[in-house]
């Protein structure tokens, strides 16, 4: 598997690199989240007619 050694001049460097992985996968996590509350607000609806959200 061939490594890249040098970094190109337009590169972002590598710790620039993590902190917007870190923030890009924050963002998925977040959005992950919202959608199970999402999925599960309307899994109770469907589950309830009529029903009050919470119990």
């Amino acid at each position: 598997m061939p490594e890249k050694i040098a970094q190109e001049p337009d590169e972002d460097s590598l710790e620039e690199q993590v902190e917007r992985e870190r923030r890009e996968h924050a963002l998925i996590d977040e959005e992950k989240l919202g959608m199970d509350e999402l999925e599960e607000e309307r899994l109770k609806r469907e589950h309830q007619p009529g029903a009050p959200a919470g119990r």
